[in-house]
């Protein structure tokens, strides 16, 4: 990591930029504005959309029919629920599989690279938790 600028970048009106190591590690997130190839945005984008997450959270415990999944998640509607699958299959994140027998049915199961957001989902949550906390710690009159 570099630290303060040079005198010869400041005297030429540069500014040299310094990143946190462990929040930049590479070249990929030292940009000025969203890349699509920024690590960031790749997973910012693999949990977009109202419900992603919670579609992900069922899919983590296994591959589960669409009849499942709306059972699990009651208050999303169906249209909703497609979307959001049609949006993991298109990422990869998900596959979908039809399974034998009548009716038809539909299993969704997470691939390797949907799995692997897990230890996102979980740091999430801890955040989340910690910032709740913080913020009803730092309400006025307390």
């Amino acid at each position: 990591m570099r630290h303060a600028d040079s005198e010869t970048d400041r005297e030429a009106g540069h500014q040299t930029e310094t990143f946190d190591g462990e929040l930049v590690p590479d070249a990929r997130g030292r940009t000025r504005r969203p890349e699509p190839d920024c690590p960031v945005e790749v997973a910012l984008a693999a949990i977009s959309g109202r419900w992603t997450t919670l579609v992900l959270r069922e899919l983590m415990g296994g591959a589960r029919s669409f009849s499942v999944l709306r059972a699990a998640l009651p208050d999303l509607s169906a249209k909703v629920l497609t979307e959001r699958l049609g949006d993991l299959t298109a990422r990869r994140l998900a596959v979908r599989e039809e399974l034998p027998g009548f009716p038809s049915r539909t299993s969704y199961r997470l691939t390797p690279a949907g799995l692997a957001l897990r230890p996102l989902l979980i740091e999430l949550y801890r955040s989340g938790s910690a910032l709740q906390s913080l913020i009803s710690q730092a309400k006025p009159g307390r």
